[in-house]
């Protein structure tokens, strides 16, 4: 009898491989056969689940976030907990680094190719989803969905330049210099935020 192959769980295991390779050497140098080495499987094993590299880097994103969003964190009971969670998705570490350069790659090839750009925008709005209601938790209850939205953008906006600076100079921006400029930059605008409620009132 054949043997059952789990195709999600192959996938997985490829793009997981993918995203090292990816963090590693770039996805310019990236070659399958390296991906199917780092996945201990056949070359051919990777050309059967991803047509080309575009698609084994459309993989290995999905992979970086769902492990973003699967990430366990309990609801912040105040806003340096919110910031603290926030920086979770910062690269503190070389999985985090290996993550982002995945994610940075995806998007310079999002840059021109509106389907990838779509898939981009996708995975953000669920992130920021995410944040958002991590932010209700510290907040008025009556501040409006749109304006939780708003300052979770603006999160992940600052978020996304600790990273990119990390990424650039990751021997300049150790875990603790990233914790503390992202907070530096969050601090004020969620107490602001958290204490605004002037629109809210009935």
């Amino acid at each position: 009898m054949p043997k059952q192959v789990d195709v999600a769980a192959q996938r997985r295991t490829i793009a997981s491989a993918a995203i090292t390779v990816i963090g590693a050497a770039g996805i310019d140098r990236t070659r399958l056969r390296d991906v199917a080495a780092a996945a201990n499987v056949t070359t051919g094993a990777v050309t059967h689940y991803f047509d080309g590299k575009d698609a084994l880097l459309e993989a290995a994103l999905e992979e970086v976030v769902r492990r973003v969003l699967e990430r366990p964190a309990p609801a912040p009971a105040d806003i340096r907990a919110c910031i603290d969670i926030s920086a979770s998705y910062l690269p503190l570490d070389a999985e985090g680094l290996a993550e982002w350069r995945v994610w940075l790659a995806f998007w310079a090839r999002a840059m021109n190719d509106e389907r990838l750009r779509a898939v981009h925008r996708r995975y953000y709005a669920e992130i920021v989803e995410r944040i958002a209601d991590r932010i209700a938790t510290v907040t008025s209850p009556a501040v409006p969905r749109a304006r939780l939205l708003a300052c979770a953008d603006a999160v992940l906006a600052a978020v996304d330049g600790v990273g990119c600076r990390t990424v650039l100079e990751p021997d300049s921006w150790p875990a603790n210099r990233q914790r503390e400029t992202l907070s530096h930059l969050l601090l004020p605008m969620l107490t602001a935020f958290a204490h605004d409620t002037r629109e809210f009132r009935s």
